[in-house]
């Protein structure tokens, strides 16, 4: 400020002390005088100093070693590797027995465990509890700690990727970062710095770099080193700590930023935005856990209940290939199971419903069936329409199941491509996780569906099926007239014989079905 200008205010002050101008003028000095206080060498008159880049300049070199080894571990873009080690940094305030309760809730071995279980129910209560044991240890002071410090990791890795460069080629515009090069730093006014204040206040505010933010920090770059690292190397990431936490608690401050903001934006009461650290680590964990538990339980049950049916399921179809079921398949379900906490969970059922229906029902039964409604001479009105709706029902069963698989054809609402690249970007974006999840959940609950309105027309048929296998054993058929006779003419003779000799076969499937499906009680043959 020139001295004319400071007499013209100083006369102005004297006359119009009260004006919104003057006012404002007097609060513009406050923080000026404030500044000469707080931070001597980054402002003078008017002018924000080189010395303030200079500092972003170290600030910057400093924060780059760091920002390299947070963008690979805990701050990576991709979820899945943020996830691994986030969860090892938790892994060090468990107990030792909720350590080895975590190993043991590997797949494998709740796999090995249940298998050995003299009781399934038993053996996942039990581990339900183990669970709930875990899950309360994440309430411990030490815990709460290890939240707060891994939020304040959080704002670093913000700090390391702040845009230095752009703000250090306004001080320069022809900076660089090669060693040879020197700065050429010019004294500016904070308006034309205005954004970059704001953007440094924003993530730097209230920011203390404690020794278990580096601890941790060290601890990360130890576990992608094999679990040590150099003395020098510990030497220089502990210097760059130093260096930072110097510029962020006595130089950077926030009441440094926010006057030069002030400044800048020529409003003294102005307050301006900052990030707010809040990831609540230990929630994510327990709900992580608890997610990934149900789904592995699920599998597990899935795959148990597989394994005990396995007799069963060859009794029906033999050593034959089951056909597969379109989108809803295994191959899937691996890239969902080996990325994601996510799982298809009727894939079985669905796959013994779909070559049940293809192999017992559509080639033989089906023309029998739909002869008998045609051409049969129903005793009792009543009877015809419950028999008829039974067989009507069942008749568009494959075209039902096949209108289930049109649905993960390209462009259809469970489309399979689009499934995979939820699956990919759900390592890149939480919300892609969030929308996979309630994609596979509405997946599951259709396929459920279907699975249970299927085999349920099933059962409804395997009991007329038997009707009419009593009735054409007798000399008259008490419900329809001519039932001996439609099933025994030429056209219809093959298709009565493998019907009666693979009837016993309905009755193996459903039991099956029973395993993931509620029917009625099936009568013994």
């Amino acid at each position: 400020m020139s001295f004319l200008q400071k007499i013209s205010d100083f006369l102005q002050s004297l006359f119009s002390p009260n004006s919104p101008e003057s006012i404002q003028r007097q609060a513009i000095r406050k923080i000026e005088n404030d500044l000469r206080v707080l931070a001597p060498n980054l402002y003078k008159n008017g002018l924000i100093q080189p010395s303030f880049a200079e500092t972003l300049r170290i600030l910057f070199q400093n924060t780059e070693p760091i920002l390299d080894l947070l963008s690979q571990t805990l701050c990576s873009t991709d979820l899945e590797t943020s996830r691994k080690f986030e969860e090892q940094l938790l892994l060090t305030g468990f107990s030792e027995e909720a350590k080895t309760t975590l190993e043991e809730f590997a797949y494998e071995k709740r796999k090995a465990g249940a298998m050995e279980a003299d009781s399934i129910i038993r053996y996942f209560e039990g581990e339900h509890r183990k669970l709930e044991k875990v899950v309360r240890e994440l309430n411990s002071q030490e815990f709460i700690k290890i939240d707060a410090t891994l939020d304040k990791i959080k704002q670093l890795n913000d700090i390391c990727r702040f845009s230095y460069i752009t703000a250090l080629k306004i001080f320069d515009s022809g900076f660089s970062t090669k060693i040879d090069y020197t700065p050429e730093f010019q004294a500016l006014p904070p308006d034309i710095l205005e954004n970059s204040l704001l953007d440094l206040y924003f993530v730097m505010a209230d920011m203390d770099i404690t020794n278990s933010v580096f601890n941790a920090v060290l601890a990360l770059a130890k576990l992608t080193k094999g679990g040590s690292v150099s003395d020098s190397y510990a030497t220089s990431l502990k210097d760059n700590f130093k260096k930072i936490q110097s510029i962020v608690k006595h130089i950077f401050t926030k009441e440094v930023l926010m006057n030069l903001i002030r400044l800048a934006k020529k409003n003294c009461e102005y307050i301006p935005d900052r990030s707010v650290y809040k990831g609540n680590v230990r929630q994510k964990y327990a709900d992580y856990l608890e997610n990934r538990f149900r789904v592995d339980e699920a599998r597990l049950k899935s795959e148990i209940q597989d394994a005990t049916i396995s007799n069963e399921i060859n009794q029906i179809f033999g050593q034959m290939q089951l056909a597969p079921v379109v989108g809803y398949s295994k191959e899937l379900d691996n890239q969902l199971r080996q990325s994601t906490p996510c799982s298809f969970l009727w894939i079985t059922p669905m796959q013994l419903l779909k070559n049940f229906i293809r192999l017992y029902f559509l080639e033989h039964v089906k023309p029998l069936l739909n002869d008998i409604v045609i051409e049969g001479f129903f005793m009792n009105p009543t009877y015809k329409s419950e028999f008829s709706s039974v067989v009507f029902a069942i008749n568009d069963a494959a075209e039902r199941i096949e209108a289930f698989e049109a649905k993960f054809k390209r462009g259809a609402v469970f489309d399979e491509a689009n499934i995979t690249s939820l699956i990919r970007d759900s390592h890149k974006d939480s919300s892609f996780e969030s929308t996979l999840k309630d994609m596979v959940d509405r997946v599951n609950k259709t396929a459920k569906e279907v699975i249970q309105n299927e085999t349920t027309n099933v059962f409804q048929l395997y009991k007329k099926i038997k009707d009419i296998l009593v009735e054409s054993k007798k000399p008259s058929s008490e419900i329809i007239q001519n039932l001996k006779v439609l099933m025994i003419s030429s056209r219809n003779r093959d298709n009565s014989d493998f019907m009666e000799s693979q009837y016993g076969q309905w009755k193996v499937f459903l039991e099956i079905m029973k395993n993931s499906v509620i029917i009625g009680t099936i009568e013994k043959k």
